[in-house]
């Protein structure tokens, strides 16, 4: 599958933009690289975060670790120690985060893994040989078209004589032939 044209990284000009639909896709691609940038700073240094955002439209977004109230209640009263209750909540949410950011990890390394063998694989499609029996009925032509037939007749006078092998030369063995000759003649007929 074809992946989709950007204009990749370029350095753009730090002003407003004018174009609406350019101003959303980049604050909502901006916002969601500060967050992950805030996510990282707190995993890895341990520190207590929080951002909220607004948007031209007004509509709030915030990223708080571990919790908007043990955060809010620092920078509200950074001198007093935590209550009893805001550390509770605290120690269960970084728990949490990181049994969530384990997660993240393994589904990470797993999805890069399915993408190396995506990628075997359509290496090995490409350049494997296609079989005749792959190609859409359509794109025959008149030649291989006889040959099908040809096979497929064998097959059916194998099959014929398969039988009555099996049945000795009973009287049913016709009737399974019929058979046969039906729905050998109406697959030939869809085919054509």
């Amino acid at each position: 599958m074809p992946r989709r044209q950007t204009k990749g990284r370029q350095r753009i000009p730090i002003r407003l933009i004018e174009r609406e639909d350019e101003l959303y896709a980049t604050f909502s691609k901006r916002r969601n690289g500060l967050f992950k940038k805030a996510n990282e700073l707190s995993t890895l240094c341990g520190v207590d975060i929080g951002i909220i955002l607004f948007s031209t439209k007004d509509v709030p977004y915030s990223f708080f670790s571990p919790t908007m109230e043990s955060v809010i209640e620092r920078f509200r009263n950074p001198n007093m120690p935590q209550s009893e209750h805001t550390r509770m909540l605290e120690v269960m949410a970084r728990a949490q985060i990181r049994q969530y950011n384990i997660r993240l990890d393994m589904i990470l390394d797993e999805m890069e893994s399915l993408k190396e063998r995506e990628k075997v694989l359509d290496e090995i499609a490409s350049t494997r040989e296609r079989g005749s029996w792959e190609q859409p009925i359509e794109s025959l032509s008149k030649e291989q078209v006889n040959q099908w037939i040809s096979w497929w007749s064998d097959l059916q006078e194998k099959l014929r004589r398969r039988m009555e092998e099996l049945n000795n030369g009973a009287g049913s063995i016709s009737n399974l032939s019929h058979g046969l000759d039906l729905f050998f003649l109406s697959f030939f007929r869809r085919s054509n």
